[in-house]
């Protein structure tokens, strides 16, 4: 009995993180536009441009327009909350 409990107990743990981590999307893209004070970012992907609601302005503080940057989000009553913004990493150059 202790066996097939914890055997449940298991599989109900990772469906659990299996299902969290279907509800973080994310968008890499060129960044078109920028407002720290507002807490906004909007990043030109494959085909449209998508703007976020950052919570605080510091998640951008350090993005300009220009930037490529990789931004994990949540669809959040219709609109896009960044949860985290973080600078493409740039690809290893050498032999």
């Amino acid at each position: 009995m202790k066996k097939s409990g914890f055997i449940l107990v298991l599989v109900a743990v990772i469906v659990l993180v299996v299902a969290g981590a279907a509800f973080a999307l994310e968008m890499t893209g060129t960044v078109t536009a920028v407002d720290a004070a507002k807490g906004t970012l909007s990043i030109k992907g494959e085909k449209v441009d998508v703007g976020f609601d950052c919570e605080t302005g510091s998640m951008v503080s350090n993005v300009k327009v220009g930037d490529k940057v990789t931004v994990t989000y949540e669809e959040k009553d219709g609109k896009k909350k960044a949860t985290k913004v973080a600078p493409m990493k740039k690809a290893a150059v050498g032999c």
